[in-house]
């Protein structure tokens, strides 16, 4: 039995290395922008979630600010991904970052219902 579960956990992690692997891309590396320096200021971001709808459509902020993010469901269950700042966040919690120029999705992460996947926002940073 211990043979089989050792075989089976190694097979997954290949499997797992194998799909990673094969994540696409071109080959060719984007160049990507400088990062912005922090500018000195910090701004307060509040993020609030209910039923299926967040307390703001775009949360707005300026790049190189150093953003407080604090994060709550203030109706029923729910969890944020902030995509491309790669931060998530549950009911609660609370992170840093500092800004870098573009347009981020905010999700919910955690299934809420059917109306789930209408759950969208947007953090933009000018």
């Amino acid at each position: 039995m211990f043979k089989k579960m050792v075989s089976l956990f190694a097979l997954i992690f290949v499997l797992g290395g194998a799909l990673a692997a094969c994540g696409g891309g071109s080959g060719t590396a984007e160049p990507s922008a400088p990062a912005v320096e922090p500018n000195g200021n910090t701004v307060e971001l509040k993020i609030e979630a209910k039923d299926f709808e967040f307390n703001e459509k775009e949360y707005r902020v300026k790049a190189g600010d150093t953003v407080n993010v604090a994060f709550a469901s203030v109706q029923g269950m729910h969890g944020i991904d902030i995509r491309g700042v790669n931060l998530k966040m549950k009911d609660g919690d609370n992170a840093t970052f500092v800004a870098q120029p573009g347009e981020y999705e905010i999700v919910c992460n955690i299934m809420c219902g059917q109306g789930h996947s209408r759950m969208v926002s947007k953090l933009i940073v000018e």
